[in-house]
């Protein structure tokens, strides 16, 4: 299976689309508006954007990333958001070509294949609604969360009838992965009543442990801790060097998590890391 620079540059565009859309449900949920009616408009005049204020990137650094009548400045997070996902549908073509001699040992595989790589597009544009969402509000919904959840176990699902039920020792892991990336979450949660981490990021970590299996989903949790001390670090530093703005960040200071849970899944997707070498001791164990 082969896929040109022309076809990934096509993919990439219709990703930077898709990351538009993400910018307007994140933004809109919750706040009256529909995400699927009216259109967008500047929230420092209010007035309707024309079609060419909204394309994906270009049209931020066009308008020297204000708004062409008020000159309000436009969050970064629009053209960030759209080159990110348009980045991470190019991620996915490229993984689902990488895999073709999997799909290709099935009489429909291509279709498999294009199916697939639709399901991980969706699902990691709810991930992306998820972390916008979780960064601005720190919360994150139960519609997102439980739709995130539904997906990743009708996966879980597809992959049981796949093997007629029948599994192998590591098999077992990954079906039980959800509950067992979910209870740690769940127990300091119940413990710190809701003070050292959300009930979102542990329903996050089931739709983790279902998405991608036991030891993907341990590198996960891992290398999401990781990357949460690093920027933990990194924001203390900033705060003792700046000597601007009143606002202190100290240890008590409330970060949102599901950013680095979703970024260490895109890792961990992308490149099978096994951080603790789980599958050498299992295949060990068996």
């Amino acid at each position: 299976m082969h896929m040109d620079t022309i076809s990934l540059l096509y993919i990439f565009i219709f990703g930077a689309l898709v990351g538009s859309f993400i910018n307007v449900v994140a933004l809109r949920h919750n706040t009256g508006r529909s995400a699927m009616k009216g259109r967008s408009v500047c929230y420092g005049c209010n007035k309707e954007l024309r079609w060419y204020e909204l394309v994906p990137i270009i049209s931020f650094f066009f308008q020297g990333g204000k708004c062409l009548r008020c000159k309000t400045k436009l969050s970064w997070q629009y053209p960030l958001t759209e080159l990110f996902t348009g980045l991470v549908f190019v991620g996915i073509a490229l993984r689902q070509i990488y895999l073709w001699p999997v799909y290709s040992a099935f009489q429909h595989g291509l279709l498999y294949s294009i199916l697939f790589f639709f399901y991980y597009a969706l699902v990691f544009s709810l991930l992306m609604v998820i972390v916008l969402y979780d960064i601005r509000h720190m919360i994150i919904p139960n519609g997102f969360a439980y739709t995130f959840i539904f997906l990743s176990v009708a996966k879980l699902l597809v992959f049981l009838v796949c093997r007629g039920f029948s599994l192998s020792f590591i098999d077992i892991f990954d079906v039980l992965a959800p509950l067992i990336l979910f209870l740690p979450f769940a127990i300091l949660w119940v413990a710190s009543e809701g003070r050292w981490i959300g009930l979102g990021d542990a329903k996050l970590a089931f739709g983790i442990g279902a998405l991608i299996g036991f030891i993907p989903g341990i590198s996960t949790i891992i290398l999401a801790f990781w990357i949460g001390a690093v920027w933990g670090v990194i924001l203390l530093l900033k705060n003792s060097i700046s000597r601007h703005g009143n606002k202190k960040i100290g240890m008590k200071t409330e970060i949102p998590f599901a950013p680095f849970l979703v970024l260490a899944t895109l890792i961990v997707f992308f490149t099978h890391i096994d951080l603790l070498g789980l599958g050498t001791f299992l295949s060990f164990l068996r």
